[in-house]
């Protein structure tokens, strides 16, 4: 084994339409990845007015200080240069917490947005963030695999992949035995709606009746059954963290996907 980690990806829009309570619900999860050995974790960036403001994650960096967040800025959003500022004002306070930036899904972006230069904006955000911390940073790689690659390189960053089974032999290339990241849904009991919508989106369906073929989910989510061994096995002999993301924001189910995970991983 290689230096193989775990993490958790959680996305603020999931937890609650009131940003106060999303962000009560965000510091229940960050304390349970506290507790059960979890030091990742990953906030993804959606729309503008459900992503928490960098001062506003104050509470879970203070509270769990053997977590680090892992905040998503979206390059193409209109807001990225004020949240790339707040990201460095954050950074000089705090240890345990880190930048990824991503292209961004165009689910989340308005017209104007998604036209942008998703490549040229994360070299010159990079750029930005590296004159002025020198931590970890992760650069998302969706539909980019070689460009961010090489923007990597250029800024000693960690490459962030999202979960295709197909092209894990890929990534693991480009990253050059550097480290790398792979957000990876997952689920344990079949398919519930949020991981079927998920599917569809990965398909680019845009109707669909939620019946998807074996192969089709094997491709874009990780089925924790004693068939995936093979799959972990792959992630266990890179430099790589597992980015887990359970299609669930209830404790008790996190603690079960991780458990599971582990038990998988003790079969070996």
């Amino acid at each position: 084994m290689r230096d193989f980690r775990l993490a958790k990806a959680t996305k603020p829009s999931q937890l609650s339409s009131r940003a106060d309570r999303a962000l009560a619900l965000l510091y229940e999860i960050n304390k349970l990845l506290g507790s059960i050995g979890i030091r990742e974790h990953f906030i993804d960036a959606e729309w503008s007015n459900t992503d928490p403001n960098f001062p506003d994650l104050s509470i879970l960096l203070e509270g769990q200080r053997d977590v680090t967040l892992v905040v998503t800025i979206s390059v193409r959003r209109s807001d990225v240069e004020r949240r790339v500022k707040d990201f460095i004002d954050m950074a000089q306070s705090y240890d345990n917490i880190q930048p990824c930036l991503v292209p961004g899904n165009p689910a989340y972006l308005s017209p104007h947005e998604v036209c942008k230069n998703s490549i040229k904006l994360m070299e010159e955000h990079a750029k930005t963030i590296r004159r002025a911390y020198d931590g970890v940073m992760y650069l998302g790689c969706e539909k980019i695999e070689k460009a961010s690659a090489r923007i990597a390189e250029l800024f000693n960053a960690t490459l962030f992949y999202v979960y295709k089974r197909s092209k894990l032999k890929e990534y693991f290339s480009l990253s050059n035995e550097r480290f790398a990241a792979i957000y990876t849904p997952v689920i344990v009991d079949g398919l519930n709606e949020a991981a079927k919508s998920y599917i569809a989106r990965r398909l680019g369906l845009n109707n669909f009746d939620g019946n998807f073929t074996k192969h089709a989910i094997d491709e874009y989510v990780l089925s924790l059954t004693n068939d995936c061994i093979h799959v972990l096995k792959c992630f266990r002999r890179q430099y790589a963290t597992l980015v887990i993301h359970p299609f669930s924001n209830f404790t008790s189910e996190i603690e079960k996907v991780f458990g599971k995970i582990r038990a998988l991983i003790e079969l070996w």
